[in-house]
């Protein structure tokens, strides 16, 4: 959802950013973390939503900054000090031009690129700044498991625990940048291109294979084998897709206005089937070998 800005917001802007012309300013409002002040072509303004994402702006703008000086994609850079402004924080950051790329199409070669490009960032420098695997959903507890068992339908039951049997696996594959919320809005293209990758909050050392995963979600789980840099990384995604559908199924169960959860099955339960389906003849194939 985008609006024009107000005159506090505008007020803002010129507090961070003397002499700027704020005309055609808006607000995107679509971020759980932040509201952003676009100034397009010049910055775009992040204002925390709550005193939690304000405490973690510091590190968020380290975070951007360092990634910004290691990944060979734009990314967006802190222009100046947090300032703080209603006691929450704002910050002003390059701006990325571009939009999103139409979604269920893209250029696997270039989505392979972006992968191989995440995978190869040096974390021991950013590991400090990284946010933990799992902080935006939380981990899989048994607890959790246990409710999102009981709530789902009886013959995705079998198939989601297969999905859950594989978290061992998943904890000790090798660790690389994870993006944390790859593809969508907060990738930006121009003309077929890749013109840069934003927010990098939930970025964290952890599977590669969730790269693949977030490309394939948006572009096309289809192209999982062309994206993915070799097979065991494909396997991991399509796994990784499975989880991700529970995660989502697990989330809509804790809501409180009655959310259409046949709708959502009908969507997810596809992926945790085929997710399933892959564990098993993915140990099929080790038992044959």
């Amino acid at each position: 959802m985008s609006r024009a800005a107000t005159p506090d917001e505008l007020q803002l802007a010129s507090r961070l950013l003397p002499g700027l012309d704020t005309a055609g300013a808006r607000v995107e409002e679509g971020g759980q973390f932040h509201r952003v002040l676009v100034l397009a072509p010049h910055a775009a303004i992040r204002m925390a939503r709550t005193a939690q994402v304000s405490a973690d702006m510091p590190r968020n703008v380290a975070l951007h900054q360092a990634v910004a000086d290691l990944l060979p994609i734009d990314t967006p850079r802190p222009l100046g000090p947090i300032t703080e402004a209603g006691g929450l924080g704002n910050v002003a950051m390059s701006f990325i031009p571009g939009s999103a790329h139409p979604p269920h199409s893209g250029d696997p070669l270039i989505l392979r690129r972006i992968v191989r490009e995440l995978a190869a960032v040096d974390i021991g420098t950013l590991e400090p700044l990284l946010a933990a695997p799992f902080a935006f959903r939380g981990e899989w507890t048994e607890e959790r498991i246990a409710a999102t068992h009981d709530a789902l339908p009886g013959q995705l039951r079998g198939p989601a625990r297969t999905l859950w049997d594989q978290l061992p696996m998943l904890a000790g594959a090798p660790r690389s940048l994870v993006h944390g919320d790859l593809a969508g809005h907060n990738m930006h293209w121009v003309d077929g291109q890749l013109a840069g990758i934003l927010d990098w909050d939930l970025a964290a050392a952890w599977d590669p294979a969730l790269n693949t995963a977030y490309l394939a979600l948006w572009h096309g789980q289809e192209m999982i084998e062309q994206i993915a840099p070799d097979t065991d990384q494909a396997h991991r995604a399509r796994i990784w897709l499975g989880l991700m559908s529970l995660e989502r199924f697990s989330d809509t169960i804790s809501r409180t206005d009655s959310p259409n959860l046949g709708k959502l099955l009908r969507k997810i339960g596809p992926r945790i089937l085929r997710a399933a389906a892959d564990c098993s003849a993915s140990a099929s194939s080790r038992k044959l070998h």
